[in-house]
């Protein structure tokens, strides 16, 4: 039997900067490797579709 999920933390203080400051930066200037994994998914997403439908 799985494990209930636990709520996440709330970040506070210096933590919660960083947070948001890194979370703007990606936005911005997204990092390679996600764009990369992103574009993959999409190119591979009509192999997939058809065990959804």
């Amino acid at each position: 039997m799985a494990k209930p999920i636990r709520a996440t933390p709330t970040l506070r203080g210096e933590d919660a900067i960083k947070f948001v400051k890194e979370t703007i930066k990606e936005e911005e200037t997204p990092s390679k490797n996600r764009v990369r994994t992103i574009l993959r998914a999409r190119r591979n997403f009509s192999y997939f579709e058809q065990f959804i439908s």
